[in-house]
């Protein structure tokens, strides 16, 4: 299946730079992203002090610490889109970010190095890659669309929580079976993405098995970035392209009321998740 997974990415990522430098220049799309980014930063531990002397760092409000360095890992990391909104959101709190990804595929890393400069990207399965880190080597592991393709996740999360330094957590985004976006690309790719299929109890089942305690659950996302704006053809990002703060604040309000209002079809269960 490994080898499968592989041919495939290779080849769908090949096909895909144009799109990746329209996605990561869209304003709306890079909003949804940033919002992913402020999600898995405010879910981890408090960035980590560099030695200086002096008082605690100050506080930006919701933006967290001014200064500190947060160190995050991405096993499936794709083209870096997720990667190169951490980035920003780190810059704009701050926090000096060490960004380590990893992906099956090296075409997804050619363009993820382009989108995060001087970032740490390794070739290879998401569970062994893992389990080569160092021990106790990362504050924040982020899995996005990740669990559902492994065969033992479990495994995986066992050799996250041996990478997380104290204190560190997992944040994992996993598609939903209720959200129409991602039911319409996984039925059209079955034999991809077979355990999405098994919902959520598979994920409460690996968290358990791998010894975590799960800190919180919670639903994101209504609207349909993802399918919109990640396909090749362009004419969503076209249609959707404005760039004004205002509107993009009003868009993402919306986004969230939704969810809250009808959670059974938003996109994603966020699992944040902490060794016990």
């Amino acid at each position: 299946m490994t080898d499968y997974q592989r041919a495939f990415y290779d080849a769908h990522f090949a096909k895909r730079a144009g799109a990746v430098r329209d996605q990561l220049a869209h304003p709306l799309f890079r909003s949804f992203n940033d919002r992913v980014a402020e999600l898995v930063l405010a879910s981890g531990p408090p960035p980590r002090s560099q030695g200086r002397s002096g008082p605690p760092p100050r506080s930006q409000g919701r933006s967290g610490p001014a200064e500190g360095r947060v160190r995050v890992y991405e096993p499936g990391c794709g083209e870096g889109l997720v990667a190169a909104a951490l980035a920003r959101v780190a810059a704009r709190r701050g926090v000096e970010l060490v960004y380590t990804g990893a992906d099956l595929s090296g075409a997804a890393l050619d363009l993820a190095a382009t989108s995060v400069p001087g970032a740490d990207l390794r070739v290879g399965d998401a569970a062994e890659v893992t389990a080569a880190l160092e021990p106790a080597s990362q504050d924040v592991v982020v899995a996005k669309n990740l669990l559902h393709h492994l065969p033992d996740p479990a495994a995986f999360l066992r050799s996250a929580a041996r990478a997380l330094a104290p204190g560190g957590r997992v944040v994992a985004f996993e598609p939903r079976l209720g959200c129409p976006q991602f039911l319409l690309f996984n039925v059209l790719a079955p034999r991809r993405e077979r355990h999405y299929f098994e919902g959520q109890r598979r994920n409460r089942a690996a968290f358990d098995a791998a010894g975590y305690r799960v800190l919180r659950r919670q639903r994101f996302g209504w609207l349909p970035y993802e399918l919109a704006f990640v396909i090749r053809p362009a004419v969503f990002r076209r249609l959707f392209s404005t760039g004004d703060p205002a509107t993009i604040a009003r868009v993402s309000a919306l986004d969230d009321r939704l969810t809250a209002a009808v959670p059974a079809l938003a996109c994603y269960e966020v699992w944040v998740g902490q060794p016990a």
